[in-house]
């Protein structure tokens, strides 16, 4: 995590409330806001060495709130991915299903994962996920604020013409293709307290002045 960085990111996001959009209110409070507990407590717990444990525990809150089974790992930590992914299915009792070309998924993906150092590869991926997805198809993009290059290639995938919503987490990111909804981005925290809201308030009071 980069201090600078996700200082910028508290100071722009929101929370449940402050979202306008029917789909991503429902969404976000279903995922981020129900209680569901953190899948990991503490670094050590975490399987994987390359996925922090606050984008695991961002993808296990992802998985449980949407029921995601039918999932799609590509990119260079898709072997890192699916042990997050399937420690929480299991948890979450999801019963996570797998997609691979061997293994063809009927129907459509519940869940996307993604991972890529620049934009080209990124959206190399992108596109593969668009022939198995839908509108209630979530797509995580790995840790897009990881470096200038994941931060650039996130505002690409931001303007590819099949993507109309996305929710920046800081730690990953969530993009849908939507038809049926205008053009949103959103920032959202996927965890709070109350020590964030209130400093966090202070900023909606300074609009006021």
């Amino acid at each position: 995590m980069k201090p600078l960085s996700y200082t910028k990111f508290l100071w722009k996001s929101s929370n449940a409330h402050g979202i306008h959009s029917p789909f991503v209110y429902n969404l976000v409070t279903k995922c981020f806001y129900s209680g569901t507990p953190k899948l990991y407590r503490s670094k050590k717990h975490l399987p994987v060495e390359n996925i922090s444990i606050e984008a695991a525990n961002t993808l296990h809150k992802i998985v449980s709130g949407i029921k995601a089974s039918k999932l799609y790992v590509l990119g260079n930590k898709a072997d890192e991915a699916t042990k997050i992914l399937q420690a929480s299915g299991e948890k979450a009792n999801t019963q996570p299903w797998f997609f691979s070309t061997l293994a063809p998924i009927p129907g459509t993906i519940d869940l996307a994962y993604i991972s890529g150092n620049d934009t080209k590869s990124l959206l190399l991926l992108l596109e593969q996920i668009l022939p198995n997805a839908n509108s209630k198809t979530v797509c995580v993009v790995d840790n897009i604020h990881a470096t200038e290059a994941t931060e650039k290639a996130w505002e690409a995938i931001k303007e590819n013409p099949n993507v109309t919503v996305t929710i920046d987490t800081y730690y990953l990111g969530l993009v849908f293709f939507r038809k049926e909804q205008a053009e949103q981005h959103f920032m959202v925290r996927p965890f709070t307290n109350w020590f964030t809201n209130a400093i966090l308030g202070v900023r909606n009071l300074w609009g006021l002045i």
